[in-house]
């Protein structure tokens, strides 16, 4: 099942990277047009009206209907259809709440009664349910026949006055039944080319570049004051931050320029996905070998586990780019629900699983820890517990919130929706990068939260005074006197332990002795 929803999630993907949808901008090339007396929603478009738009530089909010030429196809016509002539085809945009208000699915081409009631203006052409008289712009409805010929008709602009989602249709309502149209379909908010849904997100990603500056310099100061203390952990923090500062960038670029051109560029896009996907992986097995106890309790991973690791990885990378594309296409392209969860099942399951690892590895960490007494260690990683679990609520609680507003309308809640499908997931990254570095932080005393191991340098040690002292804590994979594999410091020390108590059962049973003997006894001792 998950494989089958991974193939077919990629082969809709590769469709929609390379379909000519670009945003504010649809592209026809040779698009067939819809059957005689029927009409098709091709997009979403989301638009602010100039009074509530975030900014507005460039004036009024616009569709323009550009290059648009139709050409007839193949197959027969109707006798009395005269194709030049033809204005049944058009393109038009209305709101999507207003869809099924203004468009009556039993009747929606005119008529020639419609024409002489004054409904319409000509026949064959798209009914709306308006005023006598009126026009389509009264009720927000931007509509142009598209006419045939050997070259493009003349642009078109209409003004957009109400915000909303506009759905762009494409209609049919004469006799011709073969036809392609080309040409572009241009919508301009009043601060740029960014969908409405989209906007928020570049000063979003802006500001998060800031914050992993800041990050950055504040970490490499610490690691460059401290430099011979770092140990395996602090290097792969240094490298989430690389990560999340490249990616912050990428996608404010990204946004930026999709802005101002109207096209979604198609290497920044998949370079900014990519981007996402490798910080959110490497983050994640940050985690997992902290909990496994990389570089605290063992020097290294064996085998088996970096294998898995290792697999983990690569269908981590397939799975969360499928999800992060299925998530940037879903309202542009209407994609319908049940596809998107199809795509997200598999990566769900999958950081399920990842998450499970995580907390059991970090629950068994812990223990060992508290077992050996490291209780500077433990308090550490107590703390990460504690981080993880406020981290996991409030994503279960917002994967909840956008569970239950999925049955709210999308025209109520686009312009928010970025913040709980992208937002709340990056300030919750942010979080918890921020206190891994907190307690993490390179000082003085940070190799004694790293691995370490006893090392026997008394061999010939003269007296007592000189014996080595059990200050140095032995680690699982450690070495023993005779170079064999220590089973754990706790062992060993219960092995001291009975020694001990050995010593003091010979001595309960010796015979009392004078002062002097009392004396050699205890320096023996």
């Amino acid at each position: 099942m998950v494989g089958f929803s991974t193939i077919f999630c990629s082969a809709a993907l590769v469709a929609h990277i390379v379909n000519v949808a670009h945003a504010q901008k649809y592209q026809l090339t040779g698009t067939q047009m819809p059957s005689n007396r029927s009409l098709h929603t091709l997009y979403a478009f989301y638009i602010y009206s100039h009074e509530e738009a975030p900014e507005r530089p460039f004036g009024q909010p616009f569709v323009k209907f550009h290059d648009l030429v139709a050409k007839a196809g193949p197959s027969p016509t109707a006798k009395d259809v005269v194709v030049p002539d033809y204005k049944g085809v058009q393109l038009s945009i209305m709101r999507y709440t207003d869809f099924w208000l203004l468009i009556n699915p039993k009747k929606f081409c005119c008529t020639w009664e419609d024409v002489d009631s004054g409904l319409c203006k000509e026949r064959d052409q798209l009914l709306v349910k308006k005023e006598k008289n009126t026009d389509y712009s009264d009720v927000d409805v931007y509509s142009v026949a598209v006419g045939f010929g050997n070259s493009p008709m003349k642009d078109e602009t209409k003004t957009i006055r109400k915000t909303g989602v506009y759905i762009l249709i494409f209609s049919n309502c004469g006799d011709l039944i073969d036809g392609t149209v080309s040409g572009t379909i241009i919508v301009k908010n009043a601060y740029g080319f960014l969908p409405g849904n989209e906007y928020h997100k570049m000063p979003f990603y802006g500001w998060l570049l800031l914050i992993y500056v800041a990050l950055a310099v504040a970490w490499m100061v610490l690691s460059l004051r401290w430099w011979k203390e770092l140990f395996n952990i602090q290097n792969c923090i240094t490298a989430v931050i690389f990560f999340g500062l490249v990616e912050a960038f990428l996608w404010y670029i990204f946004f930026n320029d999709w802005n101002s051109s109207g096209v979604r560029g198609k290497m920044l896009f998949i370079s900014a996905i990519l981007s996402s996907v490798m910080k959110s992986i490497f983050s994640y097995m940050l985690v997992l070998v902290a909990a496994l106890g990389w570089g605290v309790t063992r020097p290294y991973l064996d085998r088996q586990v970096i294998l898995k690791i290792q697999a983990v990885c690569f269908m981590y990378i397939i799975l969360d780019f499928i999800r992060e594309a299925v998530l940037s296409f879903r309202h542009s392209h209407s994609l319908s629900l049940a596809f998107v969860l199809l795509c997200l099942l598999p990566v769900s399951l999958l950081n399920g699983g990842i998450f499970y690892w995580v907390f059991t590895a970090l629950s068994s960490l812990m223990e060992t820890l508290r077992d050996r007494r490291q209780f500077e260690k433990l308090i550490l990683f107590q703390h990460l517990w504690k981080i993880l679990i406020f981290a996991l609520g409030v994503a279960t609680l917002t994967l909840l919130f956008q569970i239950f507003n999925l049955s709210s309308s999308i025209a109520t809640r686009w312009k928010y929706q970025w913040f709980f499908a992208d937002g709340v997931s990056h300030i919750l990254f942010v979080i918890v990068l921020a206190a891994m570095m907190y307690l993490w932080a390179p000082h003085k005393y940070s190799q004694k939260f790293a691995y370490s191991q006893q090392v026997d340098t008394t061999e010939n040690a003269k007296d007592d005074d000189e014996a080595p002292k059990a200050d140095v804590w032995a680690e699982e994979g450690g070495l023993d006197d005779d170079g064999e594999d220590a089973d754990s410091f706790w062992a060993s020390t219960h092995k001291d332990e009975k020694e001990t108590d050995s010593l003091k059962a010979e001595r309960a049973e010796a015979p009392v002795s004078s002062s002097a003997d009392a004396e050699v006894i205890g320096s023996q001792a």
